[in-house]
């Protein structure tokens, strides 16, 4: 049976904050951390082809643009993880499905929704082989969706599951969404531009505040209000799906 988004809001409390344990801690570091085999350093959100094509040219332009995708991925990717985190957290896990569905039916490009989809089904793959299935069984529910081809399976879903079988509160997973994000789009400049490590964990330190007020404006938002608007990157995203250059996955 299919409950709506305002049968989940009724269940729980949003945006409370509850202290993480020290396991759980370690478990967001764990997921955040640029090397956790998903696959996301294959990736470079698009910034490519935006430094072969000028988009992206130096610190001051790459700021611009990795700021561009943490927004956006706080505009729509958050917006679908958090309904999906608190519907599984209350027992809705077939709120999962439609979670994963609305968001992959915002990804435009076909290297965005091949991003999601190869780093999402590589979670649950090792959420499955690292987690005892017996005492998590959203953990083995998801997977049998996504291996049975019931859902698609992107990694801000599948993030939501594992946050929910590692005691994660919601404000952690959404920190440790846009940290990757970010350290994706950055750590790709590094191999791409004339950039210092400084400079990139310059930029880093400054999205501090855009994901706080990121936070404060979507966390209320039903998936209905989910928006995905950046020109400039879904442009340097199709570039990159025709151009030549082959350093990250397309």
């Amino acid at each position: 049976m299919s409950h709506s988004y305002k049968d989940i809001v009724g269940a729980v409390e949003i945006g409370t904050h509850h202290r993480l344990s020290v396991g759980s801690l370690f478990r967001l570091s764990q997921i955040s951390d640029s090397a956790f085999p998903v696959g996301g350093f294959s990736f470079s959100g698009g910034l490519e082809s935006a430094v072969a094509n000028g988009i992206v040219e130096d610190a001051i332009t790459l700021g611009d643009y990795t700021r561009g995708v943490v927004r956006t991925a706080g505009e729509c990717d958050c917006v679908a993880m958090l309904h999906a985190y608190r519907a599984a957290s209350e027992g809705y896990l077939d709120q999962l499905i439609v979670s994963d569905q609305r968001l992959l039916s915002f990804k435009i490009s076909a290297e965005a929704r091949a991003m999601t989809l190869k780093m999402g089904r590589r979670l649950t793959e090792l959420l499955h082989s690292t987690t005892t299935a017996s005492t998590t069984p959203i953990v083995e529910q998801w997977r049998e969706w996504v291996v049975g081809g019931q859902t698609a399976g992107t990694y801000p879903i599948a993030s939501a599951v594992a946050a929910v079988a590692w005691g994660l509160g919601e404000e952690e997973l959404f920190v440790g969404h846009l940290y990757g994000v970010a350290s994706s789009v950055l750590g790709a400049a590094l191999r791409l531009m004339r950039i210092t490590h400084i400079e990139t964990q310059t930029i880093a330190l400054q999205l501090a505040p855009l994901v706080e007020e990121l936070y404060r404006q979507v966390h209320h938002r039903t998936l209905e209000d989910m928006r995905s608007f950046a020109p400039m990157i879904d442009l340097a995203t199709s570039l990159h799906e025709r151009g030549t250059q082959r350093m990250f996955m397309n």
